[in-house]
């Protein structure tokens, strides 16, 4: 059984407000209360990868020239160096130089951030960046509430490496 909702108040007026709704909007919850229950949770998973030991989610993203030196080799044997973190692998051509790599880790989030630092800072990446999110659970959404839209895309021409 789900525990009771509990209503409680809060002042807020002004350019604050205004900047809330217009985040509210943007971000498509269907009212202040899902926005606030939104921003409560992204706080906590925030407050929970901070701890080092914390076990962790990691969405690494990389960008690079595949012509550039043996930058696609490091970075695969990065990979396989860290083979209880590597969840999986996922690899696209964006032209005929550039590739992204998408690579899922799992670890406590220190591993996480040490591994995602070593392969952003693989010579031959030209940008990088980790998001982090617990795996552990953080309060869901309550039963009933409609949850604000996510936008899933499948790209053709893709390649898929499991770890």
């Amino acid at each position: 059984m789900k525990d009771p909702l509990v209503r409680f108040s809060v002042a807020i007026g002004g350019e604050l407000l205004q900047k809330f709704d217009s985040y509210r909007e943007s971000h498509r919850y269907p009212n202040r209360s899902e926005a606030v229950r939104g921003l409560m949770r992204a706080a906590l998973i925030e407050d929970v990868v901070a701890n080092d030991d914390s076990e962790a989610m990691g969405v690494v993203t990389l960008i690079y020239d595949h012509h550039s030196g043996r930058v696609a080799e490091r970075l695969t044997d990065l990979q396989h160096l860290h083979l209880n973190t590597v969840v999986t692998t996922t690899h696209v051509h964006l032209d005929a130089r550039r590739c992204l790599e998408v690579i899922l880790l799992r670890a406590p989030a220190k591993i996480i951030r040490e591994l995602a630092d070593s392969l952003i800072g693989t010579k031959g990446v030209e940008t990088g960046r980790l998001v982090l999110a617990s795996a552990a659970p953080i309060p869901e959404r309550r039963e009933g509430t409609d949850a604000h839209s996510h936008h899933h895309h499948h790209g053709d021409g893709g390649h898929f490496h499991s770890h």
